[in-house]
C-alpha cells in the first residue's frame, strides 16, 4: 500500500508541476505578444518608421495569424512599393493555414488590398474563398455585400452600364439578405442599402419586406444618427453606408460635412452605448408615459457623466452617475450614483429651456463640427409616443439645457473641467 501511495503522490505532483509549467509558459506567451504588439504601435521621437519588421516577424512566429503584425508588414512593404513581398506574405499564410478563412479576410481588407494594389475582382475572389471555408463568417458576408454595393454606386456615378448595375445590385442584395437571415440585428442597418437596391430593381415585394424591418438593438435608433439627402431611396448616387454623395472623388468638403451614413451612425451609437451600459442606464422607450430628459456627457480625458431627470405624474426626480473611466476611452465602473427629489418648478425650468432651443425639431447630428479632443454632449428626450436625441460636439445648441441639468445636481466642476 505504501508503494502505491508513493506512486500516486509522485504522479500527482508531476501533474501539478506540468500544469504550473504550462501556466508559466502561457503567461509569458501572452506577455510577449502584448509587448511585441506594443512595440509595433509605439514610436519614439526621431525613430524611422518601418524599422520594426524583425519584431513583426517574431510576433508571427508566436502567433502566426496576428493581425497587428500582418498589418504592420503590409504597410511597410506597401509604402516601399514592394507589392511582391505583400503577395509572398499572404501566399505563405494561406499555404500554412489552408482551412482558415482569416488569411483571405485580412488580405481583402480595404487597407491591405490598397497596399497590394488589388482590384475589386481580386478582393471579391479572396472573400468568396473565405466564405467557402466558413459560410457563417460575418466579416466575409458583410464585406462581399458592401463591395458589390460600392461597385453599384460607382457604376451609377460613371458608366451606368445596365448589365453591370443589375449584376452588382443582385449580388449585394444576395449577401446582405444572407446576413439578415443569419443575424437579425443586421436588419436594422442593412435595410437602408437594401431599400435602395430594391427600388433600383423595381422589386416591390422585396421593398415591402425591407421597409418592414423595425429593429433597435441598442440605446438609439440608427436613423437618428444618419443624415442623408431626402431622395436617398431612389438616388443611386448616394452611398448610404458611408454617407457619400456622387462618389468619393466628386464629393465636396461641404457635402462631406453635410451627410453621414450607416457606418458613421453605428460607430457613434456603439461608443455612447458602451458608456450608458456601464452606467447601468435604461433604454428610453417611447411606449412609456413617464417624461424623461437624459444628458450623457463624454469628455475625452475625464470621467463620463449621465444625468437623467424624470417626471412621473408630477413626481420629479433627478439621478446622476459618474464612472471612473474616460469619455473618449474605456468607461470604467460607477463611482457615484445619486438621486434627489425636485419640484415641479424645477421641471418647468428645464421644459421651458427645451422649448426655447426647439429641441424636438433640432437635427440629431450636426456634421462639420468635430475634433480629436473635446467632448460629446448627447441629450435625449422621451414621452409617450415620442423620442428624440441630439448629439453635439462641445455642447453647441443644447449646452444651455445641459448646464441647467448639471446645476440641479450636486456635481461640482472647475471651469477647466467643463468643455
Amino acid at each position: 500500500m505504501r508503494y502505491v501511495s508513493r506512486n500516486f503522490n509522485y504522479d500527482y505532483m508531476k501533474n501539478i508541476l506540468t500544469i504550473i509549467l504550462l501556466f508559466i509558459i502561457n503567461t509569458s506567451y501572452s506577455q510577449t505578444v502584448k509587448e511585441l504588439e506594443y512595440e509595433l504601435s509605439f514610436y519614439k521621437s526621431g525613430e524611422t518608421w518601418g524599422n520594426k519588421k524583425e519584431a513583426a516577424h517574431k510576433l508571427l512566429k508566436i502567433d502566426r495569424l496576428n493581425r497587428n503584425a500582418i498589418n504592420y508588414l503590409v504597410e511597410v512593404y506597401g509604402r516601399k512599393n514592394q507589392k511582391d513581398s505583400i503577395q509572398m506574405l499572404f501566399d505563405k499564410m494561406i499555404k500554412d493555414n489552408p482551412k482558415s478563412p482569416f488569411p483571405y479576410l485580412i488580405r481583402a481588407n480595404e487597407r491591405n488590398a490598397h497596399f497590394e494594389g488589388q482590384t475589386y475582382t481580386q478582393q471579391i475572389s479572396h472573400l468568396k474563398k473565405a466564405y467557402c471555408l466558413d459560410n457563417t463568417n460575418i466579416e466575409a458576408i458583410y464585406t462581399l455585400g458592401k463591395l458589390y454595393y460600392e461597385l453599384f454606386i460607382k457604376e451609377f456615378n460613371n458608366e451606368k452600364i445596365e448589365a453591370n448595375l443589375d449584376e452588382y445590385s443582385k449580388n449585394s442584395i444576395l449577401y446582405f439578405s444572407i446576413l439578415c437571415k443569419q443575424k437579425e440585428n443586421y436588419k436594422e442597418t442593412l435595410k437602408y442599402p437594401l431599400i435602395q437596391l430594391a427600388n433600383y430593381q423595381e422589386d416591390n415585394s422585396k421593398l415591402k419586406i425591407y421597409e418592414s424591418y423595425h429593429i433597435q438593438s441598442s440605446y438609439f435608433p440608427v436613423f437618428s444618427f444618419m443624415s442623408l439627402p431626402y431622395d436617398w431611396k431612389t438616388n443611386y448616387s448616394v452611398d448610404v453606408l458611408e454617407g457619400i454623395v456622387n462618389g468619393k472623388e466628386k464629393q465636396s468638403f461641404k457635402e462631406f460635412c453635410k451627410y453621414s451614413g450607416v457606418e458613421s451612425a453605428v460607430f457613434s451609437i456603439s461608443w455612447y452605448s458602451k458608456h450608458l451600459f456601464t452606467l447601468e442606464e435604461p433604454v428610453l422607450s417611447d411606449s412609456l408615459s413617464t417624461k424623461i430628459y437624459r444628458f450623457t456627457y463624454l469628455r475625452s480625458f475625464d470621467n463620463p457623466i449621465v444625468i437623467r431627470i424624470e417626471n412621473n405624474n408630477d413626481t420629479i426626480t433627478i439621478n446622476w452617475k459618474v464612472s471612473d473611466g474616460a469619455g473618449g476611452y474605456e468607461p470604467g465602473k460607477i463611482i457615484e450614483n445619486k438621486t434627489k427629489v425636485l419640484t415641479v418648478a424645477d421641471w418647468e425650468k428645464i421644459e421651458n429651456k427645451i422649448i426655447s432651443i426647439k429641441f424636438w425639431s433640432l437635427p440629431s447630428v450636426e456634421k462639420g463640427l468635430f475634433g480629436t479632443d473635446g467632448s460629446q454632449w448627447i441629450l435625449e428626450g422621451k414621452t409617450l409616443g415620442k423620442f428624440h436625441v441630439v448629439d453635439r460636439w462641445c455642447g453647441g445648441t443644447i449646452s444651455s439645457v445641459c448646464k441647467d441639468l448639471i446645476e440641479i445636481t450636486d456635481l461640482k466642476f472647475n471651469g477647466e473641467d467643463m468643455y
